[in-house]
């Protein structure tokens, strides 16, 4: 049987499409239904798609037919500047491919959240908040924690609920978050600013709930400056604007005047105790939603602990294992889905799908799962 007739399509076009949606060409190929094979023909060129395959790539990569048809693919967003602390470890401004993949999923998902919060009728509110470098981080922190009415959260007891309560206030404010798989580099968290909806993307699997909490706010930090990263949190940084996305998450998160009210820190006070037992930071840090280390830094910046003791218990806990679980369990596709995505993001998904305004398989894409995750993934939503 003759071949269909092609259309002429650059296929480094192609490419770009499925690179940016950070979809590899075993994956193009799951969601398409197009061989691996006729894949990697039509984007080395060697083929031209049909018509019908070019619908097909333009729903799987979510694109325009008119962009897929391009005479050369648009330049690609730069990545975020590099902000992690330079060690032998890492190069400063050179990522594995795993973090640059985990940047551009971030981008593909908030075009995919656009998507949908336009086709619902939903506006966007733009992030309009800002703040200097030359300023003071602690009163930016508390203007803002009383603008936002963080306090609310503090009385969640699970901190994972926390972490759900603050990343839906971030999203109010105009911010897509999402909580990526990122395994390599030293990076704990990135920030995107964008002039539509800006990013924060969080480390998911393996990553203390309270450390994400950390970092959500370090990553809100960068927006309010205008100034997006890469980063690893460091607490050794010497970078200036990391200090004082540091500084501005700490003090957020753990207000002085809080902190100095805890009887347990105005008994030690009393007893001139500077050396803290981990069991009674971790008993603070449930107070704040924070880790021990947090409450130790900010006991330190109040004149309760000693500089010594802090560098001796932050080199011993700030290890890659440290508040890991021991036996981490498997995967689990539907709480990994709403975890990256979020739960504005899937409802809005669900949502679509109940007013067929998207069919099944669109809703499995949106998702980025298989058909049969999504009935496990909906009663996670509702739960």
């Amino acid at each position: 049987m003759a071949e269909l007739t092609g259309i002429k399509v650059n296929g480094e076009v192609l490419t770009w499409a499925r690179e940016t949606s950070a979809m590899r060409k075993t994956k193009a190929s799951e969601s398409s239904g197009i061989s691996l094979n006729r894949l990697e023909q039509l984007e080395s060129g060697n083929k031209q798609p049909t018509l019908q395959e070019l619908k097909t790539l333009s729903k799987t990569y979510r694109r325009t037919i008119a962009t897929l048809l391009l005479n050369s693919p648009p330049p690609e967003k730069p990545l975020p500047r590099d902000r992690r602390t330079v060690n032998s470890e890492i190069e400063i401004g050179t990522f594995s491919e795993k973090t640059i993949v985990a940047v551009r999923k971030a981008r593909a998902i908030a075009q995919s959240l656009l998507e949908l919060k336009t086709d619902a009728g939903i506006s966007v509110p733009k992030f309009s908040e800002s703040a200097l470098i030359s300023d003071d981080p602690s009163e930016v922190a508390s203007r803002l924690r009383a603008k936002w009415n963080l306090s609310e959260v503090r009385g969640q007891e699970k901190t994972n609920d926390a972490l759900e309560a603050y990343i839906e206030k971030v999203e109010r404010l105009g911010v897509a978050v999402f909580q990526l798989s990122l395994t390599q580099d030293n990076v704990r968290g990135f920030s995107i600013v964008d002039d539509v909806i800006p990013i924060v993307g969080i480390k998911g699997g393996g990553e203390p709930t309270t450390a994400k909490i950390f970092t959500l706010f370090h990553e809100v930090g960068h927006l309010l400056l205008n100034e997006g990263g890469i980063c690893d949190i460091s607490d050794k940084t010497t970078i200036k604007i990391e200090k004082w996305c540091n500084s501005f998450a700490a003090n957020l998160l753990i207000p002085s005047n809080e902190l100095l009210k805890q009887s347990i820190v105005q008994d030690y006070y009393s007893q001139g105790i500077t050396a803290w037992p981990k069991k009674d930071l971790v008993q603070l840090g449930q107070v704040f939603h924070v880790g021990p280390l947090s409450i130790l830094r900010a006991l330190l910046e109040n004149g309760r602990t000693s500089s010594n003791f802090y560098r001796q218990k932050h080199d011993s806990w700030n290890k890659s294992t440290f508040g890991r679980a021991k036996n981490p369990e498997g995967r689990n596709l539907p709480k990994e889905t709403l975890r990256e995505k979020g739960r504005t993001y899937v409802s809005l998904a669900f949502r679509a799908f109940d007013q067929n305004r998207i069919d099944l398989k669109d809703l499995s894409d949106f998702l980025g799962i298989k058909l049969r995750y999504i009935p496990k993934t909906r009663q996670l939503l509702n739960a």
